[in-house]
């Protein structure tokens, strides 16, 4: 990209998957390698693109779009993660749970705490206790 870009905001990322976050007055939109606007800067926070989504934050809630700016997954949540493995980690109400792509509820935000997936499992607590489960939901009691 030209130099001349990046003297246009107030911070610019690293490309992920061929869009880097940045930042204009405030607010956080995306840029192609071409130096191209492709997302506008609207949005309160964003995160990177992972597994073709990022998350952005509009009104205090966070959602998901696509590389085209297309939200995908509606502004709903308290807080939200990075996609792994097909799945996102939100939090709603205090309780964390899990996402598809699609924005299909996988999960419910029933625990206290939530890790990513890793090579099919994520390690959650709930009342005090740390378990992991499968992408079903589904309690494992072997490691």
């Amino acid at each position: 990209l030209n130099r001349e870009v990046f003297n246009i905001y107030d911070y610019a990322s690293s490309f992920y998957e061929g869009l880097a976050m940045v930042k204009q007055n405030g607010k956080w939109g995306f840029l192609d390698t071409t130096g191209k606007v492709v997302i506008p800067c609207i949005y309160d926070d964003a995160w990177y693109f992972s597994e073709d989504l990022a998350m952005v934050k509009k009104d205090g809630k966070w959602g998901y779009i696509d590389t085209t700016g297309k939200i995908i997954i509606p502004c709903i949540y308290d807080d939200a993660y990075s996609f792994y493995e097909g799945l996102a980690i939100v939090v709603q109400d205090g309780k964390w749970g899990f996402l598809d792509t699609t924005g299909k509820v996988v999960i419910p935000c029933i625990y206290d705490y939530a890790w990513y997936f890793h090579e099919g499992l994520a390690k959650v607590k709930k009342d005090g206790e740390l378990g992991y489960i499968d992408k079903t939901g589904k309690a494992i009691d072997e490691y």
